[in-house]
């Protein structure tokens, strides 16, 4: 999702390769810095081999797309008991007997992300190393959660979910994934006797240099502002019971339009029985499985943080305080990605740098790759491990 604009925006790359294709006589072809030199030492293309070439590209995107929807294997976790509920929400716990951990993911996706499959999910692997493990599932906003905002988040879902986390196993540590990190920064400043260590992997919280999400935003409203972006959400969430999640999708595709070209095409080339055919599923699948957010919230997420970077300034309250990370006084352990397009370092590092003693872990895996990306299975799992098991 959105199918249409992933195939328009890779017919208009490939497009516009064949129309390029004729300043290649004369050397003006304007090539990518890091291809420069391979392109010049290409010479003059011929126009009719660059469109064949496009057509085919073009092909096995279709090709992939099509691989990816009738591959027979499909995601099958058993989910975990649940140890509390309230409306949509639950928490699931993964067992262990160590120090508790509670993993919160973010409002815009869905929360499986962070038990995807059996290779990848990161709430499993914390149970086997040890540690007591849960999940707060935020489920699909319902008729309970009309009306939501973050605030409401915070206090009717997250603070009980940790209330009950903390009477079955103890203070647990937080682990809060995307904008749930700033979920989890607001429950440590607002329950410092409730939160024992915070780690934060790929958390925006400054979007002052508009990168990200926020640059995709800015460039769609900047002559509305944010007064008319707010009032287009508020007429969505009035007109359809919520905010739909082919809004999100579309600003994340507006990040890297050639991505859908690029990851079918190579999924075309995996063994079907694959290991990697079957995760690349299983992330397809959950990344075509998003949830609609209440208005509200999706206002808070989308214009009050991102366009008017409320929480990068300190004017983002909660409980009428002004949640500050200099406040924050516990173990802090920060996962920030060079390449992460979402939440990009610009976003992600003032946070951590807030922080007094913070750490930060600087890795060049993607946003979603720092969860289930092989290399973070390396480089990241065991630093993560290390840090929430100590007490």
């Amino acid at each position: 999702m959105p199918l249409l604009f992933h195939l328009g925006a890779a017919a208009t790359i490939l497009g516009e390769g064949v129309a390029m294709a004729p300043l290649s006589a004369s050397g003006r072809v304007p090539w990518p810095e890091p291809f420069a030199a391979e392109g010049a030492a290409l010479g003059p293309l011929d126009l009719v081999e660059v469109a064949v070439e496009a057509g085919r590209r073009l092909s096995e995107l279709l090709a992939g797309i099509e691989a990816w929807q009738r591959h027979p294997h499909r995601r099958a976790l058993p989910d975990p008991p649940v140890l509390w509920r309230s409306g949509a929400s639950r928490l699931l716990d993964f067992g262990g007997a160590g120090p508790a951990v509670v993993l919160i993911p973010s409002l815009i996706n869905r929360a499986y992300i962070l038990d995807l499959g059996e290779t990848t999910s990161l709430a499993r692997h914390l149970a086997g190393q040890g540690l007591r493990s849960f999940l707060l599932d935020w489920g699909v906003a319902g008729e309970a959660e009309r009306g939501f905002g973050l605030e409401a988040y915070i206090n009717e879902r997250l603070l009980p979910a940790l209330d009950t986390a903390a009477a079955e196993a103890g203070p647990p540590a937080l682990l809060g994934y995307c904008m749930g990190g700033g979920l989890a920064v607001a429950a440590a400043q607002l329950r410092p006797d409730l939160v024992r260590r915070l780690a934060l992997i790929g958390t925006p919280w400054s979007f002052a240099e508009g990168q990200g999400i926020a640059h995709a935003l800015r460039e769609l409203h900047r002559r509305a502002g944010p007064d008319r972006a707010a009032g287009m959400l508020a007429a969505l969430d009035s007109c359809l019971g919520a905010v739909p999640a082919e809004l999100f999708q579309t600003l994340f595709a507006l990040l890297d339009p050639g991505l859908a070209l690029a990851k079918f095409r190579r999924f075309l080339r995996h063994d079907p029985a694959s290991r990697e055919a079957r995760e690349f599923v299983e992330l397809e699948d959950w990344l075509n499985d998003p949830a609609p957010l209440p208005g509200p919230a999706a206002i808070e997420l989308l214009v009050d943080w991102q366009l008017r970077d409320l929480a990068g300034r300190l004017r983002w309250r909660v409980q009428g305080e002004a949640i500050n990370p200099a406040t924050l006084r516990l173990p802090v352990l920060a996962v920030c990605s060079t390449s992460d397009r979402i939440a990009p370092p610009s976003a992600t590092r003032p946070l951590a740098e807030a922080i007094p003693g913070a750490r930060i872990l600087q890795t060049g895996t993607g946003h979603v790759g720092m969860i289930v990306g092989r290399a973070a299975r390396i480089t990241i799992r065991p630093a993560l491990t290390e840090f929430l098991a100590a007490r």
